[in-house]
């Protein structure tokens, strides 16, 4: 070990140098306070002072080790303990001299040795569950006491161990037990050793070179499946499973038979491990097969016998194999030799069980051909005793008899049913020997008898089947009928049907089917029928109807309206005979018929033949009357004789003062109303209040016995009926002077003639009327005034009268 550099020998003096100054007072130090060195290197020491009073002041280094003077100063010096060969070494002193005075340090001395060697074990491979002890060897350290060893699996700590105190260097091991598992396969064992000298020195690590683990398991040995024996140029398979085995990727199979070794394959499904070997011996007798498992150090073996045989197949032959019926036939059974040579043989035929047998190596049996066995099988068994097993080997051949072709009904049905929409052949078997070649056909068109064809109506028929071989022909007629589900058509089954009311008439529909179906109609809705049955047609018979067509293949529906067509006729509900019209509504004269078609209806008054219609828009006085109403349609014609009254409210109210309308006091006068209106008017009176009043009959007049001045006024009359009414006033005087008659016909209000005046009721005239009653209606329109009455004043005719407005 080299001397320290001068820096770190230059630290320690000075800190002692600055301590001592400050102190006032001498002292020693010693550096570092333990010295590290390796056995047999060299470590140095510092030894420092302070400042000396006197100036007179040493150092020195006290050790039993060996010593060399290092570079030194002023105020230090250091000093090199060489070849340092003490496992234990005292302390070296640093001492110092001041004058009378000496102070002293010292430094401890640690020697170290590292690890020559880190070994690990090996360790072989283990069963699974096994135990081994895993031990670490550290070779040749110190100081053991800092040593601390570790055992590692993987990344998993097992043990670490540390030491106590051993004077020198020493080797140490150290153990774990290992209980094997699957989990430890393929693992890394390491083992790591520290040497710490912290906090004077380094640590120092070795480690071992790792080893790995081996765990394996093989609990139960192979099992073996391969047949017992063989025969000599065939070839079997062997299979070799193998469970639990671990690793299962390191398992190893050999196979061998007769100690040769097998090829083979191997699959792996979970912890099975299958191997497949084809065995294809060469020579006869019994051969050992084997099969061994081994994985790491351990092997099981399985071993089975197989038997290896020869035996060929025996050889039938029928001579000749086609014979004409009634000749005669041989069959011969014959087989070469086997080994081993336990062999018997046995002819047999399908339907009659064994005809021969026995330790031959050959059997034969005469026949005589009849036309029954053809197609006769016959048979040859051959068995081989093999130790504890029974070997079998049949041969079958076929005895052909010929004769001419045949067409059984069975085989060839002369009549055949077939439905519509199916998908038939017309199939015909013959049965001959050779086989016949079957042809069926129908007006010299042929048709397969092996294709299904679609089946439709026109392939039912006759059809001629002819069947040859070279021996002549066989024919045979075939029916066929096709069978249809029923087909309800407009020619058969019409939608629409016309009946006339009272005709006899049935609701038929032909349905096209086969079998022939059943059909039966009703009224939609309803369950009564009207098929097959003859009677006289109502009108109500009108309406929808479906039909049903039924045969064993299905039904067909048809929906069939039937209108009945009846000449027309025209009731009371729909043309009344007496109508009652009011004045000025419209002149609609409606006469409803019934009838199918619909029946036209023409109306006419008699005497004239105008409808009312173009006699006026509106009802007049005229409209009434008898009129002729006629119905008619393609069936025939009716009349209905209507009578119309015309109504109207009353349209002329007159009164009429008698004697005069100017009267004298205690004479007697009347007046009368009269108007024209329908139905006739009632009639009502406004007079001036007066005991002597007395009324005529119906009200149509006013009678007054000894005119007073309480009967002078205005006498007014209404005329009404449901349809309106009308009024009248005339003025009555009593006095001896002169007669003043006023007449006013208008609407009820005109209650005074002063009042009818101001609004504008009353126009006067002087004009040449030469009459004294006029109609006021006459007047209405036209505004010409009709006089009522007259009275002469100074030869000047007045006339009073009433207008109504427009």
């Amino acid at each position: 070990m080299g001397p320290p550099g001068t820096t770190a020998l230059l630290l320690p003096p000075l800190i002692l140098a600055l301590a001592g100054a400050a102190c006032s007072t001498f002292t020693v130090g010693a550096w570092p306070r333990v010295a590290v060195v390796p056995f047999g290197g060299s470590v140095a020491i510092n030894c420092s002072r302070s400042a000396c009073p006197g100036g007179n002041a040493t150092l020195g280094l006290d050790t039993t080790l060996p010593v060399a003077l290092g570079a030194g100063g002023r105020r230090w010096q250091s000093f090199w303990l060489l070849n340092v060969s003490q496992w234990n070494p005292s302390t070296a002193t640093c001492y110092g001299h001041c004058g009378d005075t000496q102070v002293n340090a010292s430094t401890a001395v640690l020697v170290y040795r590292l690890p020559e060697r880190v070994v690990l074990e090996p360790v072989p491979a283990l069963a699974l569950g096994e135990s081994r002890n895993l031990t670490c060897h550290v070779l040749e350290v110190a100081p053991v006491g800092n040593l601390t060893v570790t055992l590692r699996r993987g990344a998993e700590t097992l043990r670490t161990a540390s030491f106590g105190a051993v004077n020198g260097s020493t080797s140490v091991a150290v153990t774990h037990v290992l209980s094997a598992g699957p989990g430890d396969h393929g693992q890394d064992v390491t083992c790591h050793a520290e040497l710490s000298l912290r906090p004077h020195g380094p640590l120092f690590a070795r480690a071992a070179i790792p080893i790995r683990l081996s765990v394996f398991a093989l609990p139960e040995p192979p099992q073996l499946q391969a047949p017992s024996h063989l025969e000599l140029g065939t070839t079997s398979t062997a299979t070799c499973q193998l469970t639990g085995a671990f690793p299962i990727g390191d398992v190893r199979f050999t196979l061998t038979l007769a100690g040769q070794s097998l090829n083979f394959t191997t699959t792996v499904a979970g912890d099975v491990l299958t191997s497949v070997t084809t065995l294809s011996p060469s020579t006869v007798g019994p051969q050992e097969l084997t099969c061994t498992a081994a994985v790491a150090t351990a092997a099981r073996t399985t071993q089975r016998q197989l038997h290896v045989y020869r035996f060929p197949a025996p050889i039938l032959e029928l001579s000749p194999a086609s014979a004409p019926a009634g000749s005669k036939v041989l069959v011969r059974c014959h087989i070469s030799a086997a080994e081993p040579p336990a062999l018997w043989l046995q002819l047999h035929a399908a339907d009659s069980g064994v005809l021969a047998e026995g330790p031959h190596s050959q059997l034969e049996l005469p026949l005589v051909a009849n036309r029954e066995d053809n197609g006769r099988r016959f048979g040859c068994r051959a068995s081989l005793d093999i130790n504890d097993t029974t070997v079998t080997k049949d041969v079958d051949t076929q005895l052909s008899v010929l004769y001419m072709p045949e067409l059984a009904e069975s085989d060839c049905p002369g009549n055949r049913t077939w439905l519509r929409g199916t998908w038939e052949a017309l199939s015909c078997h013959a049965t001959g020997n050779p086989v016949p070649t079957v042809v069926c056909g129908r007006d010299g068109i042929s048709v397969s008898t092996r294709v299904p064809e679609l089946v439709t109506r026109s392939r039912a028929g006759t059809y001629l089947c002819n069947a040859t071989n070279s021996l002549g022909t066989k024919s045979r007629l075939v029916t066929v009928r096709v069978e249809y589900e029923p087909m309800l058509t407009e020619r058969g089954c019409p939608t629409h049907r016309i009946w006339v009311e009272g005709e006899r008439r049935e609701l038929s529909c032909r349905a096209d089917g086969d079998p022939p179906p059943s059909t039966r109609c009703a009224r939609d809705g309803g369950t009564i029928g009207r098929s097959g049955v003859h009677r006289v047609v109502h009108r109500a018979d009108a309406g929808r109807y479906i039909c049903r067509a039924t045969n064993k293949h299905g039904t067909a529906v048809r929906s069939v309206v039937v209108t009945v067509e009846y000449e027309p006729s025209m009731a009371e509900p729909g043309c009344p005979a007496q109508r009652l019209w009011v004045e000025g509504t419209p002149a609609e004269l409606v006469c409803a018929a019934t009838g199918n078609p619909q029946p036209h209806v023409a109306c006419a008054k008699l005497g004239d033949g105008h409808h009312p219609a173009a006699m006026s828009a509106n009802v007049t006085r005229a409209h009434a009357g008898t009129y002729q109403c006629q119905a008619t349609n393609s069936r025939g014609s009716a009349l209905r004789n209507i009578t119309i009254a015309v109504e109207y409210s009353p349209a002329t109210v007159t009164l009429r003062v008698l004697p005069s309308a100017t009267v004298s006091h205690g004479t007697s006068f009347s007046v009368e109303c009269r108007a024209e209106g329908l139905p006739p008017p009632t009639y009502g009176w406004v007079l001036p209040p007066a005991p002597n009043l007395r009324f005529g009959a119906g009200n149509r007049s006013v009678a007054v016995a000894g005119a007073a001045a309480a009967n002078r006024g205005l006498y007014t009359c209404t005329a009404s009926n449901r349809h309106g009414w009308q009024a009248g006033s005339v003025m009555v005087r009593v006095d001896e002077s002169r007669l003043v008659l006023v007449a006013s016909l208008g609407s009820v209000g005109a209650v005074t003639a002063v009042g009818l005046a101001a609004a504008g009721g009353y126009y006067l005239k002087s004009t040449a009327c030469k009459k004294g009653e006029y109609n006021v209606q006459d007047a209405e329109g036209s505004l010409e005034a009709a006089c009522l009455h007259r009275q002469r004043r100074s030869q000047t005719e007045v006339y009073g009268i009433q207008l109504t407005q427009p």
